[in-house]
């Protein structure tokens, strides 16, 4: 996850080659309910960071794309499940895509889910049945993404039941 970018613009086929592989992920019935909001204009990424609980380098990107669900479109297969958990869960594939696909044109990006969804929703006129998933800030890296320590795997994989231990046959 990168929070320092360089000032520098990022170009539109980069943007669209992202928003192309946003666009591939997976949804539950292919019901697609991901949308995009791209955001370059400085104003709206200032108040996009005071609604991001003043994360400031969420203004001070280059570009932002905010990952929405358009809800409707679970409600009708998938009901209240749809609506409060399909539609997150889709959401939030193509917002993990932007993520992937950002590295691998060599921009940084971060996941930004700590917001007051109405500020955002009011800042980007977002309908009442399209909630916000999560704000991406894009940009050349300002800095080398911190590596932290991981659990080992061994502690988090359980094997038939949740609780119980998992052995490995295959060596490393």
């Amino acid at each position: 996850m990168i929070r320092a970018f360089r000032r520098d613009a990022i170009e539109d086929d980069k943007v669209w080659r992202i928003l192309r592989n946003a666009w591939r992920a997976p949804s539950a019935g292919h019901l697609e309910p991901q949308d995009f909001v791209v955001v370059r204009d400085q104003g709206v990424k200032k108040r996009l960071a005071e609604a991001a609980l003043g994360q400031t380098f969420v203004g001070e990107a280059p570009l932002v794309i905010v990952v929405c669900s358009d809800t409707r479109r679970n409600v009708g297969r998938y009901g209240e499940r749809g609506r409060d958990f399909y539609s997150i869960i889709d959401g939030s594939f193509a917002s993990f895509i932007i993520l992937l696909s950002a590295v691998e044109l060599g921009l940084g990006a971060c996941f930004v889910g700590a917001f007051d969804d109405e500020k955002v929703s009011k800042v980007l006129g977002l309908p009442k049945e399209v909630r916000p998933i999560g704000i991406i800030p894009l940009g050349k890296p300002a800095e080398r993404p911190r590596r932290l320590n991981r659990q080992p795997l061994e502690r988090r994989v359980h094997y038939n039941s949740y609780g119980s231990s998992f052995s490995r046959s295959v060596k490393r």
